[in-house]
């Protein structure tokens, strides 16, 4: 219970800090780069504290051994293929 809303807060103030930061280039171009590599990283993010805010703050009757299974192949899977892809898109090589 503490770890993961500890983790969350200081996720959430880093990409506080980031879009602060984003907002003083002075560039529109370079403003919508450097969200567009930012959204990518944050919807990783997104998609693993959600999964885990959800499986372990939810109640113990709701849900079952397959929400769990989904939950885990969420949690585990989906979050750590889509890391390749996103750093191998932003790459001019791969493009």
């Amino acid at each position: 219970i503490i770890i993961l809303p500890g983790t969350l807060i200081v996720t959430a103030v880093s990409y506080g800090c980031i879009i602060v930061t984003i907002l003083h280039i002075p560039s529109s171009a370079g403003r919508r780069k450097a969200f567009s590599t930012c959204s990518a990283h944050l919807i990783v993010v997104m998609v693993f504290y959600s999964t885990c805010i959800y499986r372990y703050i939810r109640p113990a009757q709701r849900g079952g051994q397959d929400s769990d299974k989904v939950l885990s192949l969420f949690f585990s899977v989906l979050t750590q293929t889509l890391n390749p892809y996103i750093y191998s898109l932003r790459n001019r090589q791969v493009k």
